[in-house]
């Protein structure tokens, strides 16, 4: 399994237009066929700052979705509506099944 998380710091100014183009990436997401969950939160604690949660099933799965037209609107429009450059980190879980 692959997880991946990001993270984005968003302006009040940019907000709207970034939970728009969010639950596009995450509706859109949730549709692949390697998907097994991906999430979108903002922090209470700090309202503009978004955290992203995404489970998949490998890497081939990891690899069609970043290779989709919509996933590349996504983090062009995530770069320009961030107060900074998006982090991303991408993990292989190894799950035991005994």
């Amino acid at each position: 399994m692959i997880v991946i998380t990001g993270a984005a710091r968003v302006a009040e100014a940019n907000r709207a237009a970034f939970e728009k183009i969010a639950e596009r990436q995450v509706r859109l997401s949730r549709a692949e066929a390697g998907n097994i969950s991906y999430a979108c939160f903002e922090d209470r604690m700090e309202p503009g700052g978004f955290f992203f949660y995404e489970e998949w099933r490998d890497r081939e799965a990891v690899d069609f979705r970043f290779a989709q037209d919509y996933c590349h609107e996504f983090m062009a429009a995530a770069r320009r509506l961030a107060e900074a450059e998006p982090e991303i980190a991408i993990r292989e879980i190894v799950v035991n099944r005994t």
